[in-house]
């Protein structure tokens, strides 16, 4: 059976693939890199909407990818960080959330991926 190698980030779950079996390790740096989040801007609290389905390819309905299928952001209804934190519905995810990232930062450092005097 062929096997896959990816990296996994601690904080997201997000994988990227090092190798496959089919077409052996990545070389191009920009296939590696992980996304950078402004949390100032990046919507934390998300609000979306179905777009329901369309017939598919094969005609039957509710099938296949079609145009209008999936969630889309409503970016007007949405929450950056900073009007979470204003929000006491969401402290406790809030909370959440701050101390998985002291966790991962703590483990971060123990492990020599990060140095102390590199955060501050």
């Amino acid at each position: 059976m062929a096997k896959n190698e990816y990296f996994a980030c601690p904080v997201c779950g997000m994988n990227k693939i090092v190798s496959s079996a089919k077409r052996g390790k990545k070389t191009k740096s920009d296939e590696l890199q992980w996304p950078v989040i402004d949390l100032k801007s990046y919507f934390v609290l998300q609000v979306r909407e179905g777009g329901g389905k369309k017939p598919g390819a094969s005609g039957k309905e509710g099938r296949g990818k079609a145009p209008g299928s999936g969630f889309h952001l409503i970016p007007a209804e949405s929450l950056t960080f900073a009007e979470v934190l204003k929000r006491p519905e969401y402290a406790d995810i809030v909370q959440g959330f701050r101390e998985q990232l002291i966790q991962v930062i703590k483990n971060s450092i123990a492990t020599g991926l990060i140095k102390k005097s590199e955060i501050i």
